[in-house]
């Protein structure tokens, strides 16, 4: 099997060595490798790296007529096993897709353009294209490991979002194989020609490829929308006394439509003090809830929603720290991770929700912390003038098996309140995959089944993610059942593992 990859991808661009594979058996959540392995087979057979679609064609049609599953791998950034093979079976880096075109120029609608390659991250092609004095359009909160390919495989909203919208608005054309191994070019049928709407052999469509994280084709090159360097950027940090007086800030930011509205990142109390513990974010008072407000384009309006905000700040009797304090905050936007120094064990949830919701959310997040004794850990993105991305995480150990599976059933009750108010959990992967039905409805899962069987009836691209729970112990109703069970003995179970008391 070896030297047969080997052929195709070169000697050094392929390996069956176990010492080689076992970090693509992982990617940043903390699982017990006993429930793993229990759910799972996560080690590959083989990891490839292609640095062309002719390349990842061929590997397709090997491991079709080898009736070997495929698992695509990016940055390896998310905590949902994504990227993780769930059956074993051939993983293809695309870390070696790197680099990106010269920039194009749609005079007729005036906005540029770029074609990258899919393994390429959002921060070196953010930091390429400032060289040019253009930027990307938005980022994920993981820019500096996130890959290009890998975020348009997934849900596509963070820092830029309420402006541009989600990243799959921003693409124009996706370059892809099929699981068939044919190689396409694939373009928006609302955004001009390209070589083909749809794929001549599979049927393949462009939206097969944004959204479905890797199930229906593997993106090798992505043409994307991007924009010039603004004239002027402001980076506000204001703080509020409660969740009230700060939700209404974050509906209000939203229902205004500021030109120059580009980001607002939602800190709880409990996320501040965490970040304090390792050192960062020292100059936000304790106890108090925080918004990063980020505005950018051209300077008068800028100035103009500057003057609006403070007197809207000073309305719901909150405070704009110094000047400064911002733009630090903003230059350490991609290190909401850090808390990890301080909480090393993680479980989040994380979902869309609407702004209307965000206040009361916290609020019963808040009560229900209380009632369990789980310090709950909360951060926000402001992605659209409706909704924003809100990131739980709660203390655990993930080197204490039951202490592990019993804290599973407080994310199971997070994502349970969150649906209560009209949200819904933000990816699938594997670990969410109980969790399909608060996703979609009945219709919008019986058409993603139907288009997963036109497009990949074998089932060999990333097996087990985003249709059906692939055991029968992450059955909707198995898994609803067992997590209401054992949410029952959590507290019991924490007060004799002296765990109920928070980190």
């Amino acid at each position: 099997m070896e030297q047969a990859l080997k052929k195709i991808c070169g000697e050094k661009r392929a390996t069956t060595d176990p010492f080689e594979l076992a970090p693509y058996a992982k990617d940043v959540a903390y699982v017990p490798a006993i429930l793993v392995h229990l759910l799972t087979n996560p080690l590959p057979k083989a990891v490839v790296q292609p640095i062309s679609a002719e390349e990842i064609s061929s590997l397709i049609k090997w491991a079709k007529h080898e009736k070997m599953p495929i698992t695509v791998r990016g940055g390896g950034s998310t905590a949902y096993f994504n990227c993780i093979p769930i059956k074993s079976g051939l993983v293809i880096d695309t870390n070696r897709l790197q680099g990106f075109s010269e920039l194009e120029l749609d005079q007729e609608n005036d906005r540029k353009m770029v074609w990258v390659k899919a393994g390429m991250t959002w921060k070196d092609l953010d930091d390429g294209l400032r060289q040019q004095s253009c930027a990307v359009c938005s980022s994920p909160s993981s820019a500096p490991s996130a890959t290009i390919g890998g975020w348009v495989s997934m849900g596509g909203l963070g820092i830029g979002s309420i402006p541009y919208g989600s990243v799959h608005d921003q693409v124009m054309a996706i370059r892809s194989v099929t699981a068939t191994g044919e190689i396409v070019e694939l373009s928006r049928p609302d955004k001009g020609a390209s070589r083909n709407n749809r794929s001549e052999q599979s049927g393949l469509q462009l939206d097969d490829l944004m959204g479905t994280e890797g199930t229906r084709g593997i993106i090798t090159e992505i043409k994307l929308l991007v924009r010039d360097v603004p004239e002027k950027e402001e980076h506000l940090l204001v703080v509020f006394n409660n969740v009230t007086d700060t939700g209404s800030m974050m509906a209000w930011l939203g229902g205004e439509h500021f030109t120059s509205l580009y980001n607002v990142h939602f800190s709880s109390p409990e996320f501040i003090m965490s970040l304090q513990k390792a050192g960062y974010a020292e100059e936000i008072p304790s106890g108090k809830y925080s918004l990063e407000i980020d505005l950018e384009g051209k300077r008068d309006d800028v100035d103009k929603a500057i003057a609006q905000i403070k007197k809207q700040v000073e309305f719901l009797r909150g405070s704009l720290l110094p000047e400064g304090v911002g733009a630090e905050e903003w230059a350490d936007r991609f290190k909401s991770l850090r808390l990890e120094q301080t909480l090393p064990s993680l479980l989040a949830a994380e979902m869309t929700l609407p702004v209307s919701q965000f206040a009361a959310f916290y609020e019963r997040l808040s009560k229900l912390g209380q009632k369990t004794n789980t310090l709950c850990v909360t951060y926000a993105h402001l992605v659209s003038p409706e909704r924003a991305l809100v990131m739980v995480l709660y203390p655990s150990d993930e080197l204490n098996l039951i202490r592990y599976i019993v804290d599973l059933s407080f994310t199971s009750n997070l994502y349970k309140l969150g649906h209560s108010l009209g949200g819904k959990p933000y990816v699938i992967g594997f670990w969410n995959t109980p969790y399909l039905g608060k996703i979609y409805d009945e219709g919008e899962r019986e058409r993603r089944h139907q288009r997963k069987q036109a497009v990949d009836p074998n089932a060999m691209l990333n097996p087990g993610k985003g249709y059906n729970p692939p055991n029968i112990i992450l059955n909707s109703y198995v898994f609803g059942f067992g997590m209401i069970m054992i949410g029952l003995f959590r507290p019991l179970v924490l007060k004799i593992l002296k765990g109920g008391k928070g980190l």
